[in-house]
C-alpha cells in the first residue's frame, strides 16, 4: 500500500496501476498549463566522509513532456575535487583516469540518465574495466514512505520529504508536487511530485539544487542517446561487474609473492552492489 500525503491531505493508494494513472492524469493537468518543461543545476557529492577520494560534480535535470535527463556538465574539470589533492589525468577507453595518490586512483566520465515516464523506462551506462555499459531498468524502483508534517521551502518551491531503503543505504528526499507529478535527478522516482534533493543518512551521498527554472525560454533538449545502443539488465550488469572483480582477483593472487589468498572491499559505490566483498 503506498500512503500519499499532499500537503497535509492524506490519501491511501493500494492500487500500482492506479497510482500511475494518477500519475498520467497529473501530467496532462500539468501539459495543459505549459509548465511541464523544468530545468534544474545540481550539485552531487560523493563519499563525503573519505577526504583523498570524495568528489564534488555538476549535473542538470531536465524535465521536458514524458521524459527526463540527468546529466553531469563536464565543462570544467575543476568541478571534480578530490580532497586538496592535485592530480595527473589521461584518457583510458572510455573514461579520463585521475592520479589521486600512489594507491588511489578516480575516473571522471560522463553521467547521462534517461527516464521515459509514458514506458516507465530508466537507462543509464556504467562502467566496467573503463569501457561503457548501459544498463536499463524500470523507472518506479524505489518504495518511499512519507513524512507526515514536512513541509519545507526549498529554493521558493513548497516541498515535503520522504525515506526510502535502497541496495543497501536509506535516503531522505525532498519532492514537490508545485513543479512537477514525477521525476528526479539520478534514478530518484517514484514520488507524487519531483525529487530536488537527496542525502543519504550515512552521508555518503548528497545531491542538493542550486538553481530551478520553470518554463525556460530557450528551448530544452532531452534526447535518448541510447537507441542504437545494446541495453541490459541490472542484473545482467551486476553479473559482468563481479565476473569481471573475479578475474582481477585471480590476477592479484597470481602476482602474489606467496600465492595467498585476500579480499577486495567493494565499497565505493552509490548503491549496494550486494558484493559488498570479494576474497581470492
Amino acid at each position: 500500500m503506498t500512503r500519499l500525503e499532499l500537503f497535509g491531505q492524506p490519501r491511501l493508494i493500494n492500487n500500482p496501476k492506479k497510482m500511475n494513472y494518477i500519475k498520467y492524469l497529473l501530467f496532462l493537468f500539468l501539459s495543459n498549463l505549459g509548465a511541464q518543461n523544468i530545468e534544474i543545476d545540481f550539485i552531487s557529492i560523493e563519499n563525503t566522509s573519505n577526504v583523498i577520494s570524495s568528489t564534488k560534480t555538476n549535473y542538470k535535470l531536465i524535465l521536458k513532456d514524458s521524459a527526463s535527463c540527468y546529466f553531469n556538465t563536464l565543462k570544467d574539470e575543476s568541478q571534480f575535487i578530490y580532497g586538496n589533492n592535485a592530480f595527473d589525468k589521461k584518457q583510458v577507453k572510455d573514461v579520463t583516469q585521475i592520479k589521486l595518490s600512489d594507491n588511489h586512483f578516480g575516473i571522471i566520465k560522463d553521467d547521462f540518465f534517461y527516464k521515459n515516464f509514458i514506458k516507465d523506462t530508466l537507462i543509464y551506462n556504467e562502467i566496467i574495466s573503463n569501457e561503457k555499459i548501459y544498463v536499463g531498468e524500470k523507472n518506479n524502483i524505489f518504495s518511499w514512505e512519507i513524512k507526515p508534517s514536512s513541509d519545507t521551502l526549498v529554493l521558493g518551491f513548497r516541498c515535503q520529504k520522504a525515506i526510502t531503503k535502497f541496495r543497501g543505504r536509506t535516503y531522505e528526499a525532498t519532492f514537490s508536487s508545485e513543479l512537477a507529478p514525477y521525476g528526479g535527478p539520478w534514478k530518484f522516482d517514484g514520488l507524487p511530485g519531483l525529487i530536488i534533493s537527496v542525502k543519504s543518512l550515512d552521508n555518503y551521498f548528497i545531491i542538493f539544487p542550486v538553481k530551478i527554472v520553470v518554463n525556460k525560454k530557450e528551448p530544452l533538449i532531452c534526447e535518448n542517446i541510447y537507441k542504437e545502443k545494446k541495453i541490459i539488465s541490472w542484473n545482467e550488469f551486476k553479473k559482468m561487474f563481479k565476473e569481471n572483480m573475479e578475474r582481477k582477483l585471480k590476477m592479484l593472487r597470481s602476482k602474489s609473492e606467496n600465492g595467498e589468498g585476500g579480499s577486495i572491499k567493494i565499497g565505493d559505490k552509490i548503491e549496494d552492489l550486494e558484493i559488498p566483498e570479494m576474497k581470492f
